[in-house]
């Protein structure tokens, strides 16, 4: 967006690589995820969750960042939400300032949903739209949440309470990450633009006398000793993520400066970075079986050909996620029963058990592409937690990875809404008539790590919680929005950080309060009015 402008020079540094082409395809998710597109950045081990130790945090390396192995799935988040961030003192960012910025990338290829132009658009960069593939399981479970009370929607309109075949970010069969739908269709073109990868930013470079950002230093990924330093004319943006943001920040010298000065980092600003880090909890552990009728086990042949059908014509099981395609937004008896904000979504994530009389259960669930699945691990998500957690740094060193202090179940809400999630799968979706005439069924084995509890009592549910908890590729928060007033306020509404003229910081990470949906969507509107405000303070 900023290339628009032909009398800029507009260089970004990413310390990742090219995107691949096996990203390309929908059901590879899990390859990509374990991929060199991935940091793999863990947390600080705690007792309280994770089974006690570290929580996997993954999060995109690469031109694309985490669109380039997310689960593409299209969710804005609650328009109460972004209410709430203009009520903390951000004007500019209640919802009907920021739809249309959600409105301006999107390219909606669905017309019963496109229709809706109040909430959706057609003819911007970034394409959604439902997968081309609809597998057999795809249809019961949109009517067995109907069957318990709720209503097919587009969470991403007028009401976000129900269940829906959801959209994802993909164009004719294949992802579409920001690097397809903003950098390719322009890099060769605009000779403004220069793309460099492979080299990581390492330090922004300040005037300790009149806070104005003169530039960067970096590395080159791949040789250490290789640095130099750019120097900018206007601004200086960060976007690196939610874990990675507050990192450079405080490696810049911007931070709470007690950290800082324990670690010899002269002091630019002090300032709440790291804090208020938030991301939706997700617990798994509890399965739906499938029976042979359901089960989408393929042949040798029915691989090879679903292969050769989606490199021909980006159609069949290769171009879609299984049963992830369906998810659901309910309110847990913990949300308002007066608003249409519901803090539960349920993720319904394809799994294979191979069974061998001679052998346990073997599970594998992170090698299969996603198209292929005998189970369908049924997760809750609290997407509106109240627990806060931080990142920081213990070294200067740019290439040790930040401390991610997560802080999940600190507040005992958030668990006390995944066993009520946990709750509505056993009582109530796993006994509707729509799975249970298919012979789809919940295996009510229990885990060996909550044995010594009775299957389906808050005291499994709660033992499950804490051992089965994982992240969910969706963080924001560290370094928070907010007016000047507000002191654990990181960066102002124009999103540039509090202290600086010239320095901003422009993704996830901004966000004040965390959206109760994935974070992509959010953050490609983070970014599309970041970009005009950019825009509106130099051309005004």
């Amino acid at each position: 967006r900023l290339s628009e402008v032909t009398d800029w020079k507009v260089l970004l540094l990413e310390a990742g690589g090219e995107e691949p082409d096996l990203a390309d395809v929908p059901a590879f998710q899990p390859f990509t995820t374990n991929s060199h597109l991935n940091w793999y950045y863990e947390s600080v081990p705690d007792s309280r969750f994770c089974g006690g130790k570290s929580c996997a945090f993954t999060t995109g390396k690469g031109l694309g960042g985490s669109s380039l192995h997310n689960e593409m799935m299209y969710s804005r988040g609650n328009r109460r939400i972004f209410d709430m961030w203009e009520k903390m003192g951000n004007s500019g960012w209640a919802f009907k300032d920021v739809l249309p910025h959600f409105k301006k990338w999107e390219n909606n290829s669905d017309p019963s949903i496109a229709q809706d132009t109040e909430y959706h658009n057609i003819g911007g960069p970034q394409n959604v739209g439902w997968f081309p593939y609809q597998d057999r399981n795809v249809q019961p479970l949109l009517e067995a949440f109907q069957e318990v009370g709720y209503q097919e929607v587009d969470f991403n309109g007028r009401n976000q309470t129900g269940v829906m075949r959801a959209q994802f970010f993909q164009k004719n069969g294949a992802r579409q990450s920001s690097n397809h739908a903003y950098i390719k269709p322009v890099r060769n073109v605009r000779s403004n633009l220069k793309v460099i990868t492979n080299v990581r930013v390492t330090k922004v470079l300040i005037n300790p006398v009149t806070k104005l950002t003169k530039g960067v230093e970096y590395v080159w990924e791949h040789n250490k000793d290789r640095k130099g330093k750019v120097f900018a004319n206007k601004e200086v943006i960060i976007s690196c993520g939610a874990i990675n943001s507050p990192q450079l920040l405080m490696l810049s010298g911007i931070g709470p400066k007690r950290t800082l000065r324990s670690l010899g980092i002269r002091v630019m600003q002090d300032l709440n970075v790291g804090y208020n880090f938030q991301t939706s909890i997700k617990s798994g552990g509890i399965d739906l079986i499938l029976p042979d009728s359901q089960a989408m086990m393929p042949s040798d042949e029915d691989v090879l050909q679903g292969i050769l059908e989606y490199y021909k014509n980006r159609q069949g099981p290769l171009s879609a996620e299984g049963s992830y395609q369906v998810t659901a937004y309910i309110p847990s008896r913990y949300a308002s029963p007066f608003e249409d904000l519901p803090d539960l979504q349920f993720g319904l994530l394809p799994k294979i058990t191979f069974l061998d009389a001679t052998k346990p259960d073997q599970e594998w669930p992170h090698i299969i592409p996603y198209s292929y699945y005998n189970r369908i691990s049924v997760q809750p998500y609290d997407v509106r937690p109240n627990s806060y957690g931080y990142i920081t740094i213990n070294t200067t060193d740019p290439f040790s990875p930040p401390l991610i202090y997560p802080n999940f179940f600190s507040a005992e809400e958030d668990l006390n809404v995944l066993i009520d999630g946990y709750n509505f799968i056993a009582k109530k979706l796993s006994k509707t008539k729509a799975l249970n005439n298919l012979g789809i069924f919940l295996d009510t084995t229990p885990v060996p790590e909550c044995a010594h509890f009775y299957f389906g009592t808050d005291s499994y549910w709660n033992c499950l919680s804490r051992i089965y908890n994982e992240t969910s590729q969706r963080y924001g928060g560290s370094c928070k929005m907010g007016p000047s007033s507000d002191r654990s306020a990181v960066v102002d509404p124009h999103l540039k950080v509090h202290g600086f003229k010239n320095l901003r910081v422009v993704d996830a990470s901004i966000m004040p309060i965390y959206v109760n949906a994935n974070t992509y969507a959010v953050t490609l509107m983070i970014a599309e009015k970041g970009a005009s405000m950019i825009k509106d303070d130099w051309l005004k």
